[in-house]
């Protein structure tokens, strides 16, 4: 089991790039990404609606990507955010609003996290629209946020144990509107962020489990169910997301992806497990509930049958040189 994976990963990526004179940033120069596969991989899935895209947020890249969903293989992006306009050090997480725009956290070695907003069809070395952070929005690293139906900004802070909600338009140093936090709570290292139709909000926590917490919920609030123990198979939990049948997915560095039925808790068992995969940090189900998953561990993403189960073969892979892909964290669908 890898307990405080990623930050840690941060913690000395960071430090490497001190002890290089660079300031905390990363030299992604000499990174290598895997040749666990062909270059060159044909997609063997239906196509989705056009105009259907994938982002990615591109830790080792310094970038947000975004590819055609239709695409397959070695495949350069559509668009790429990137350049120091966009102020990026480590883009980590990634989410979209209601009308597009993307928002991605950005962690800069020594000091607070950022979380920068762009518009829907921002490309190449442009500035955001919006940027929340600084000491009064109680910023750390995070490795989970969320933008709910209202347009409220939610955020994991995964050192301090605690979730915070900005309101929406929130631009600049300003305090978040709602923190959940405290020992009832029970969070633990807390990362992705997901928020069913009911509003209850799904947290990641590494005890390992999956708390819900009851639409409104604020302060000390203990959970109002959760997804926990030996028969759930979740090892360590990073992210999370719903399809349109209420299925919880957990994108799990050690498991893979585990799916659970709408409104599952306790511990129980998952209906499916995808194996296979190498350190997966991201999931998201497509309008057909085709399972799309960011690899962590082979700078890939993947697409999977909605009942897709075991050492299942993706229906398509986007992965290779040319796709730039490096360091991929986290995932989102437009």
């Amino acid at each position: 089991m890898r307990s405080f994976t990623l930050y840690s990963r941060v913690t000395v990526l960071a430090l490497a790039g001190a002890v290089a004179g660079c300031g905390g940033q990363i030299n992604t120069a000499a990174y290598v990404p895997s040749a666990a596969r062909s270059d060159v991989l044909r997609s063997k899935a239906p196509q989705l609606d056009a105009k259907v895209r994938v982002f990615a947020a591109n830790r080792g890249g310094g970038s947000v990507l975004a590819f055609d969903a239709t695409a397959s293989g070695n495949v350069a992006p559509v668009t790429k955010i990137a350049g120091p306009k966009t102020k990026f050090s480590m883009p980590d997480t990634l989410a979209l609003d209601g009308s597009g725009n993307i928002y991605t956290s950005d962690y800069t070695s020594g000091s607070a996290t950022k979380v920068e907003v762009f518009g829907p069809n921002a490309n190449g070395n442009v500035k955001p629209k919006r940027v929340v952070g600084g000491k009064k929005s109680d910023l750390g690293p995070t490795e989970g946020i969320l933008v709910d139906p209202s347009g409220d900004l939610w955020v994991s802070g995964i050192l301090s144990n605690e979730i915070t909600e900005y309101a929406p338009g929130a631009h600049g140093d300003v305090a978040p509107i709602n923190t959940i936090a405290g020992g009832y709570t029970q969070l633990n290292y807390p990362k992705g962020l997901a928020m069913n139709p009911a509003g209850q909000l799904y947290v990641v926590s590494t005890t390992p489990a999956i708390l819900i917490f009851a639409k409104g919920a604020s302060g000390n609030a203990a959970p109002a169910a959760s997804i926990a123990g030996s028969k759930t198979g979740l090892s360590s939990p990073y992210a999370i997301a719903f399809d349109s049948k209420g299925r919880l997915l957990v994108a799990d560095e050690d498991a893979g992806i585990l799916v659970f039925g709408k409104g599952a808790t306790g511990n129980v068992a998952p209906s499916a497990i995808i194996t296979g995969l190498d350190n997966p940090t991201g999931v998201v189900a497509d309008a057909h509930d085709r399972i799309w998953v960011v690899d962590f561990g082979t700078n890939a993403i993947e697409e999977y049958a909605k009942n897709a189960n075991g050492n299942a073969t993706p229906l398509r892979t986007i992965q290779g040189q040319n796709t730039t892909l490096d360091q991929p964290l986290s995932l989102a669908l437009r």
